[in-house]
């Protein structure tokens, strides 16, 4: 056996034992309680401890069976008929039970002549109701426990999407960017050109973000900003004098944090559909806006063929990976809309501002 799985055999006999644990406090709380809260009228916690250590195990079988049997292979797999015939055939032959213990201590104390242990001392339907009140009470932990389990199990699931969205969106990066950027940067240091380290560092900035800085949950807009601008400034070398683009930037964007890569992905994708399809001079227009507690971001590109197709029209998967993630993070409060016509593309986004303060 492993070491890991050694580790795995111990860390589920600790949950076990923990879980037995609890189990067993619980129900010697109940043990307890009952004893005191029965027994108070007439003073006698001898004759109350021993009826209701002697109708316990029923309750204790009748929670289980409800817990552990119906419940999970009824009611949660939605069969919710058949959950509630059986439920109420549970309770009856529970209560018949508990009704038959309660006569048999009748028969043996008549016989026995101990009157002091007779069961009207200790009011016994009143203690067989205080019995399930308990077993609701152990449905009702179990209910609310599977909820919250439940929902516990989506948001991880939520956040193992996200994260397999973002590491999808990061291999998104058209591979002709990284190889016609290395081409460029290898002619400029041919040449000898002073322009060839700029472009080392606006790659490797932007392949530091992409690749580690966009790990967090939420990065900082100023330095999206700023990657976008690498970005472009790496593109327009790669384009020369055939692309034209402008981008306009208002508001103030300290402390305004976004999800990462939001804003590049719809960058790229101008890119990747618009410009990079043809040899015609081509344009971009980008605009950012920061009001409030809001972020406006339109990008508008130049289309010279008009026999897309459906799916590029609508942004391929990078879009729709981006308005999964959306979805995942606003839920509703967002917007996302798509234009275009014959001459161009248009992507709008409205998203709501987290703080970093």
């Amino acid at each position: 056996m492993n070491s890991r799985a050694k580790y795995d055999l111990f860390e589920w006999a600790g949950d076990q034992k923990s879980r037995w644990l609890l189990h067993l406090i619980f129900w010697s709380a109940v043990l307890v309680f009952y004893t005191f809260f029965f027994g108070y009228k007439n003073v006698n916690y001898k004759i109350t401890f021993s009826f209701v250590i002697i109708l316990l195990p029923v309750t204790i079988i009748t929670t289980y069976f409800l817990n552990y049997e119906l419940i999970p292979n009824y009611l949660f797999k939605k069969r919710y008929a058949e959950f509630f015939l059986y439920f109420i055939y549970t309770l009856i032959v529970s209560f018949y039970i508990e009704m038959a213990t309660v006569m048999v201590i009748f028969i043996v104390v008549a016989e026995l002549k101990m009157e002091e242990l007779h069961p009207s001392n200790t009011n016994a339907l009143f203690l067989i109701a205080g019995m399930y009140v308990v077993v609701f009470l152990g449905v009702a932990v179990k209910l609310v426990n599977q909820y919250h389990s439940s929902r516990l199990e989506i948001q991880k699931l939520n956040r193992d999407k996200m994260e397999a969205e973002l590491k999808f969106l990061k291999t998104q990066l058209h591979p002709h960017f990284l190889f016609n950027t290395l081409n460029n940067l290898y002619s400029l240091t041919l040449e000898k050109s002073d322009r060839a380290s700029d472009v080392v560092l606006k790659l490797s900035g932007l392949l530091d973000y992409i690749l580690y800085e966009c790990n967090a949950e939420m990065v900082a807009l100023d330095k999206e900003i700023k990657q976008i601008g690498n970005y472009i400034t790496l593109e327009k070398l790669r384009f020369e004098d055939r692309l034209e683009v402008d981008f306009g930037f208002h508001g103030s964007s300290p402390e305004v944090m976004i999800p990462p890569m939001l804003l590049m992905t719809l960058v790229e994708n101008s890119f990747k559909h618009g410009v990079s399809r043809t040899m015609k001079r081509s344009w971009i227009r980008i605009e950012l806006k920061v009001e409030s507690d809001r972020l406006l971001f339109d990008i508008k590109n130049s289309r010279h063929n008009i026999m897309n197709s459906e799916r590029e029209l609508s942004g391929g998967i990078g879009l729709q990976n981006l308005r999964n993630r959306l979805q995942l993070i606003y839920k509703d409060d967002f917007k996302l809309e798509i234009s275009n016509d014959e001459r161009s593309y248009e992507v709008q986004l409205e998203i709501k501002t987290f703080s970093g303060s």
